[in-house]
């Protein structure tokens, strides 16, 4: 598996060592919201609901068990938060973690590719892709994996195969 090289060990990430993940998600965020809305009232409603779903998700299966629990990671909303819903986990995060996040991100941009889709929004379409492949880009190869002390995930840099 391909994985980026170790920059640094952060215990807890800043806008100042995360900025351009946190501008990446709400541009994913708002992009999503404003291509909802070609669905109306209901679009829009069920757009946040899904976030809202999604956060519950990452909080129950990912977010409780990562050492981030209770301190700024690399998502924004997410390790921070998730003391407020949940109590912290065994702390066993692995390959099922990785895919209750990858459920989570479903339920982010299934609305918005679904209006892409039906209403062959190309270039909006392109656009919304586009943010959404920078932000893992980002994410995975330069400020959070590359920087992140959970050694228990399987993205991690310094992870055993």
């Amino acid at each position: 598996m391909l994985r980026p090289n170790r920059k640094d060990r952060l215990h807890a990430f800043d806008i100042k060592n995360n900025f351009l993940t946190v501008l990446l998600l709400t541009a994913v965020f708002f992009a999503g919201f404003i291509i909802s809305l070609n669905l109306k009232i209901p679009g829009a409603v069920s757009y946040i609901l899904c976030w809202g779903i999604s956060y519950l998700i990452l909080f129950m299966g990912t977010c409780r068990n990562c050492v981030y629990y209770g301190r700024k990671c690399p998502i924004p909303l997410e390790g921070s938060c998730v003391s407020y819903f949940f109590k912290k986990g065994e702390n066993q995060f692995g390959y099922i973690s990785l895919l209750w996040a990858t459920i989570a991100y479903i339920f982010r941009v299934c609305i918005p590719v679904y209006i892409i889709f039906t209403e062959q929004m190309i270039t909006f379409g392109a656009f919304y892709f586009f943010m959404l492949a920078m932000f893992w880009i980002v994410h995975l190869c330069f400020t959070g994996c590359p920087n992140c002390v959970n050694y228990q995930c399987p993205l991690n840099p310094e992870q055993e195969n």
